[in-house]
């Protein structure tokens, strides 16, 4: 017989499983369904008021490798899904940013997966 926590336990993932599977639906189209850029991504919006450079960016993807993730975020970059501006006190510089395009699909993401979290019971 499950106990009341164990009941707990699976509702969340449950939940976490629905939201991963969500994740792939908004981002397949794009080839971004693989959840090591949802690691990039979160923690790319949680700082979305600080200057980010490129190299500061591959410690935000713990699960594969740093060359990998130089390749990752090159990829994004050249593909204008992450935006690349130079700094106004040093052009040699160049700070990183979510996309208009990526930003509405994690932001649309995020409202889903915390939606999941209230339906918890």
């Amino acid at each position: 017989m499950a106990t009341i926590k164990d009941k707990k336990r699976a509702a969340v993932a449950s939940a976490m499983l629905r939201a991963d599977d969500y994740w792939s639906e908004v981002f397949i189209d794009l080839g971004l369904n693989d959840l090591n850029y949802s690691d990039l991504f979160f923690q790319m919006w949680l700082r979305a008021d600080t200057p980010l450079t490129k190299t500061g960016l591959y410690d935000f993807m713990p699960g594969i490798s740093r060359r990998t993730a130089v390749k990752y975020v090159q990829d994004l970059i050249d593909r204008k899904l992450l935006r690349e501006e130079f700094a106004p006190e040093d052009r040699r510089v160049k700070f990183i940013s979510l996309s208009n395009e990526v930003k509405g699909r994690l932001e649309k993401y995020l409202d889903f997966a915390y939606q999941e979290m209230r339906n918890i019971s």
